[in-house]
Formats: structure tokens, C-alpha cells, sequence
């Protein structure tokens, strides 16, 4: 059975929570000081967060045999593909324009879900 890196969880934990009252005050349209500062101190921590799940990861992918690398590489490209097309498809169904930026987020999304066990998880899967 895998394990959970324990500092992981407590930060994705503190980063929903904060996630959650930061969508309670911008629903609520709170203009106070206090809410504002609580909507720029989540997003700070957001993007601190992020940061640090990418370079975790980045060391923990190094770490790994190259026959693994070779494997989520490609796990990585059939997610793009595979998201691409969707994406492509439902943009022709809805406004018929395809942007370029949108090939960002789903290669964001193809290298979050080709990695999250290695930011999560102590083991790997496929050992």
C-alpha cells in the first residue's frame, strides 16, 4: 500500500480551506480590508503552492529510472493528444475559434495528471 506524504496532505488541506473562504468572500462581495487581504493572501498561497508541488516533483522525477521517464513522457503526450481533441471539438461545437492558448492548459492538465502520484505519493506505481 502506497503512502501519503504527510506535509502534502496538511498543505492541500490548508490550500482547500483557504480556497473555500476565499470563495465565501468573493460570493458575498465583501469589500472590507480584511477580505481583500484574506483574497490576495489565498492566492499567494496558491501560487506558492504550485510552486512548490512543480519542484517536488522535478526532484522526484529525476530520481526516477530512465525506462519510467520514458513511459509518463508518453503518458504525457497521449493526455495531450487526447485533451487537444476534445478541447478542439468543443470549440468548433461552441464558437467555432480554436485559440492557441488553449493548448497550454490542457498540456497543464496532461502533466498534472501523468504526475500527481508523484507529487502525493512516498512510493511509486510501478514498482
Amino acid at each position: 500500500m502506497r503512502r501519503l506524504h504527510a506535509v502534502n496532505v496538511a498543505l492541500f488541506s490548508i490550500l482547500l480551506i483557504s480556497l473555500g473562504v476565499m470563495v465565501l468572500l468573493v460570493y458575498t462581495d465583501s469589500d472590507s480590508t480584511f477580505g481583500i487581504v484574506t483574497v490576495v493572501g489565498c492566492l499567494v498561497y496558491l501560487f506558492l503552492y504550485l510552486v512548490y508541488l512543480a519542484i517536488f516533483a522535478l526532484m522526484k522525477t529525476l530520481k526516477m529510472e530512465r525506462s519510467e521517464k520514458k513511459l509518463r513522457f508518453f503518458k504525457v503526450l497521449a493526455w495531450f493528444g487526447a485533451l487537444s481533441v476534445i478541447d478542439i471539438a468543443t470549440s468548433y461545437l461552441i464558437s467555432s475559434e480554436v485559440h492557441a492558448y488553449n493548448f497550454f492548459v490542457t498540456f497543464g492538465i496532461a502533466v498534472g495528471i501523468t504526475f500527481f502520484d508523484v507529487m502525493f505519493f512516498k512510493q511509486r506505481r510501478y514498482s
